[in-house]
């Protein structure tokens, strides 16, 4: 069993050694079916895995660590998606520069209500908390 993400089970977790081996695959399956098949372990072993607390946590930490890995990766692409369309903006290809524009016009709408939504979400937050310190 070779996987990515092997190195990301944390050395004081607790775990056997076969069971950190087989978190990694497990976290990388949309299901438990599928994550014990990858790991080549037993549904009945990981399902007693599972009633186990210190297995549970460590799942769910290597998970939240493939999420942060893959945003990174999407953030990077996203720098590099902008400076590609500022490129086909100038295409010569008058199709291919109006594709991009639209492109570039409907990403712009969503990030504007994406960070007003943001902002909304921060003063119902900071309210929220105001209205506890009140209490």
């Amino acid at each position: 069993m070779k996987n990515t993400f092997s190195g990301m089970v944390r050395k004081d977790s607790g775990l056997s050694h076969r069971q950190a081996a087989a978190l990694p695959y497990i976290a990388s399956e949309p299901t438990l079916a599928r994550g014990a098949n990858a790991a080549q372990v037993a549904r009945s072993t990981l399902a007693r895995w599972m009633r186990d607390p210190a297995f549970r946590a460590e799942l769910e930490y290597i998970r939240n660590n493939m999420a942060d890995l893959a945003f990174a990766e999407l953030e990077g692409l996203a720098l590099k998606s902008v400076i590609r369309l500022a490129e086909l903006l100038e295409s010569e290809n008058e199709n291919v520069a109006h594709r991009a524009l639209k492109t570039a016009v409907a990403t712009t709408q969503t990030l504007r209500e994406q960070r007003a939504l943001r902002h909304r979400l921060d003063l119902l937050e900071n309210a929220q908390i105001m209205m506890r310190q009140q209490r």
